[in-house]
């Protein structure tokens, strides 16, 4: 039954893999014996991450690389199959957040939400498509926000655009994908503690936690770690039978909000 889970052979490639949530993407799927690049614009925090998981799975990759640009996806995909051999599974991670109110932002803002946030996810997944057909088929998993759940904030209006466009986008690329063997869903992952939204340490936002954490149903934030089942799940030939799914992974916070 668990060799349906089983990821043996694989190769993965996971955008802002080099921290947080996509660190425990990466480490779930390299657990799972996949074979993982993880790629990030700072080197730094990319040598940090490949020392927290190169003793897991059959091999980790380094890729450096700014998801928002046409030519460094380009040489990220060509530098995963030059190492690896092949793409089976490709997680968009990659993603900025912070707010700003509508009034006060400026278009270059809008424009870089839009480019880390939204049109990463299409050039990195048309990027992969050939290799994927190559292959036989694949995996997209896209990670999303809580924010598009019949929710709104004044201050991320950018950022709510970009994850609601990366909803629809999962679901096309679903339907015009499906023929080739290539499922494509969502993660709509709920508050986790990560750089983008610090839930301990020094950085915490501790009333704003609070109010959470005292809300959602089981009473805690989540971690990156949480993510590693279903991101295998989704990764693995378990889930041939779904796509174009959106799955909110929240601990049921929206549904107390």
């Amino acid at each position: 039954m668990l060799d349906i889970f089983n990821l043996k052979g694989k190769v993965a490639i996971v955008t802002g893999g080099n921290g947080g949530l996509g660190l425990g993407i990466a480490r779930g799927l390299a657990n799972a014996g996949a074979a993982v690049a993880i790629v990030g614009r700072n080197q730094d925090k990319l040598d940090t991450a490949y020392e927290n998981l190169k003793d897991i799975g059959p091999k980790i990759l380094r890729v450096q690389a700014d998801v928002s640009k046409e030519d460094d996806v380009r040489r990220m995909v060509k530098e995963t199959v030059a190492a690896l051999g092949r793409v089976d599974i490709l997680f968009n991670n990659a993603a900025v957040s912070y707010g700003r109110p509508a009034d006060k932002m400026t278009l270059d803002e809008w424009n870089m939400f839009i480019a880390i946030n939204l049109t990463s996810v299409f050039l990195c997944s048309q990027a992969v498509y050939p290799e994927m057909l190559k292959v036989g088929g694949g995996k997209i998993i896209n990670i999303g926000s809580i924010i598009t759940q019949q929710m709104g904030h004044g201050k991320l209006i950018a950022y709510a655009a970009a994850k609601g466009g990366m909803d629809h986008m999962t679901q096309s690329l679903a339907v015009a994908w499906g023929p080739d063997n290539i499922q494509v869903n969502c993660v709509i992952p709920g508050l986790v503690d990560s750089e983008m939204m610090p839930c301990s340490g020094p950085n915490v936002q501790s009333k704003m936690i609070e109010v959470v954490v005292k809300r959602s149903p089981v009473r805690r934030y989540g971690i990156p770690d949480d993510f590693q089942g279903l991101s295998v799940f989704l990764a693995s030939p378990s889930s041939s039978f779904i796509t174009g799914s959106l799955i909110v992974a929240d601990g049921g916070l929206s549904l107390a909000l």
